[in-house]
């Protein structure tokens, strides 16, 4: 079966604390684990940016899974499609919690993702969402 890579965004229903984000990301990484995905998210203010990659049915379940989570709402699908590779193959799922300062260091974040932050906007860039996705790889734990 063929790898794939699904990028969305959405928007928290409310302010995640560290706590809940922590909670969130040890369910991640045990589904994650049991299913050969990995990827990175991104959360910052009040908002998600993730990209998933494995096998074409465990994307879609986990994806699934991602829909019908109450804490995401305005799931916007950016970018799915076949990869030859992983590029987040060393993440079972790699987190940065995004503050206003990493925003501004990295190109092209504050147009999309600054004080306004519009989800459409971004799902218009792909390649930009990938970017940020991409840019982030060396920062994740």
């Amino acid at each position: 079966m063929a790898l794939q890579h699904l990028i969305y965004v959405s928007t928290a229903r409310r302010e995640l604390s560290n706590a809940e984000l922590e909670t969130l990301l040890e369910s991640c990484v045990r589904h994650n684990l049991q299913n050969d995905i990995s990827g990175v998210l991104l959360y910052g203010p009040g908002n998600f940016i993730q990209v998933l990659e494995g096998e074409a049915e465990a994307v879609a379940e986990t994806y699934q899974r991602i829909l019908d989570d109450p804490r995401h709402h305005h799931l916007i699908e950016i970018l799915l499609e076949d990869i030859e590779r992983r590029s987040f193959a060393n993440w079972r799922m790699g987190f940065t919690r995004l503050d206003d300062e990493a925003i501004r260091r990295q190109p092209g974040f504050v147009d999309v993702y600054g004080p306004d932050f519009q989800p459409t906007r971004l799902a218009e860039r792909p390649t930009l969402a990938m970017n940020m996705l991409l840019s982030f790889r060396e920062n994740c734990r």
